[in-house]
């Protein structure tokens, strides 16, 4: 019996350990089975973490690319515009760009990554309300040209023809005209005796041409007995013996012997004869002003709503550059002299400052002066014996003033200018003494609203920014 009772405890013990072993063996197996789902599960979130940060990028490069576009291709496009998809590493980006209102642009950049994941990302820029009304916009009375140069004029013969231009059609950048905007006026003015005081220079301008071409110009071009012919005259006196416009003199009373002479781009030409007559090609396409026009006036007045557009515009302008990183914005703070100064290219255009200072600054002796973007000028600009060529907008605020102190100037503003005349004394923008010469064509303002969007692209602000998961 002792015998028999040994043996069954015996079993019973080893049934025990069996079914603690497969016990703990199913555990085991349970735990690690757990591990390998969790890491699974881990993986596959890492993986969609990781494709979709990589949609994000992609949806991010997209939103920059259509910034880019808007750059290059402002205005004149039709809206809505879709760029794309585009292959970009191990996915895509796709752009769709709509324009909201006057200068406001959605963009709505898709990020496609892998897995097939999707980012969403719409963005809302807004540019400063900038419109141009004239090539040379000015909010006050302080832009007064007189068109004259009274050194080189003799006493009683006249003056002679202004060499510098302002012309309000709108120019391409690259070269010629362009249809993407419509023309606009030389000059834009917020008041009315600034206006007056325009059209009564320019009338001034004309009555003097035309007399000292009735008087001083053969029909060959060659000078008479009583003074010396300013080339280019002959083009007014025209082709025939007799004077092209009245023999008696020209009166701002009455000026119908001289308001028919147009001071066109390319070059003098009167519109009471055909203008083929007598017409030697013109030197440059330049000047002195564009033909005038019931639809392009002289000097438009600018109305009471306008003006207080491009207050809102000048004031947002200014925010949007004091909100600029400082290695965003250039800054002149010496003469630029005998060297060549480059301030923006076409392909990365900047935000260029004067530094304020009372004393004026200058840029002369051979100086090459070039920039593409945004120019801010506070204080006084003297040019002279210079090449300055500027495409984008020049603004002229405080005490600021571009002047040409030499005949010597050369070059041009391709885009628009704007000043603002704070009450301050003295000329704003004062381009009289330029002179035509063999070197180079004399300096003009070019009207290209192409130049000036490219350039507000520079101070855009981003109104929303909202992002989509897995659109």
């Amino acid at each position: 019996m002792r015998i028999l009772f040994r043996r069954v405890v015996l079993g019973s013990e080893r049934g025990v350990v069996l079914l603690t072993t497969l016990i703990l063996m199913t555990l085991l197996a349970a735990i690690g089975g757990s591990r390998t789902l969790l890491s699974r599960v881990d993986l596959f979130l890492s993986q969609n973490l990781r494709s979709g940060v990589q949609a994000f990028w992609l949806a991010q490069a997209g939103a920059e690319v259509g910034k880019n576009w808007l750059e290059a291709n402002l205005p004149g496009e039709t809206f809505p515009v879709t760029l794309g998809p585009q292959a970009l590493g191990a996915g895509t980006y796709t752009v769709r760009i709509e324009e909201l209102d006057t200068r406001r642009y959605q963009i709505t950049a898709t990020g496609t990554g892998a897995e097939a994941s999707r980012r969403v990302l719409q963005e809302v820029i807004a540019l400063p309300p900038f419109t141009p009304w004239g090539a040379v916009t000015s909010l006050g009375a302080g832009l007064r040209p007189d068109f004259i140069d009274p050194a080189t004029s003799p006493p009683g013969s006249g003056h002679r023809i202004p060499d510098f231009s302002i012309d309000g059609r709108n120019h391409a950048l690259a070269a010629g005209l362009s249809d993407r905007c419509p023309d606009i006026a030389p000059f834009a003015v917020s008041q009315t005796q600034a206006q007056t005081d325009l059209i009564t220079a320019q009338h001034s301008l004309k009555q003097r041409i035309v007399t000292r071409a009735n008087r001083f110009c053969r029909a060959d071009g060659g000078s008479t007995v009583f003074g010396v012919c300013t080339p280019g005259l002959a083009w007014v006196r025209g082709a025939t013996l007799l004077p092209r416009f009245d023999p008696l003199p020209c009166r701002l009373e009455d000026p119908t012997c001289f308001l028919r002479l147009d001071l066109s781009a390319a070059g003098l030409r009167a519109t009471a004869q055909p203008t083929h007559i007598h017409l030697p090609t013109a030197p440059h396409d330049r000047g002195p002003f564009t033909p005038s026009s019931a639809t392009t006036p002289f000097a438009y007045l600018l109305s009471t709503e306008e003006w207080r557009q491009l207050q809102t515009a000048l004031v947002e302008i200014q925010e949007q550059i004091a909100r600029l990183e400082p290695d965003q914005v250039l800054e002149i703070t010496q003469h630029l002299e005998h060297d060549p100064y480059t301030y923006g290219t076409a392909a990365q255009p900047r935000v260029t400052q004067v530094q304020e200072s009372p004393a004026p600054l200058r840029m002369a002796n051979n100086a090459r002066v070039t920039g593409v973007g945004v120019l801010i000028i506070p204080r006084a600009v003297l040019l002279s014996n210079v090449t300055f060529q500027w495409q984008g907008l020049v603004v002229i605020v405080g005490e600021g003033d571009l002047r040409a102190v030499g005949p010597n100037v050369c070059g041009q503003i391709l885009g628009a200018v704007l000043v603002h005349d704070n009450g301050s004394p003295g000329q704003k923008l004062d381009f009289d003494r330029v002179q035509r010469s063999s070197a180079c064509a004399p300096l003009a303002v070019n009207y290209s609203c192409e130049a000036v969007v490219r350039a507000l692209m520079l101070l855009h602000r981003t109104v929303s920014w909202t992002e989509q998961f897995d659109a």
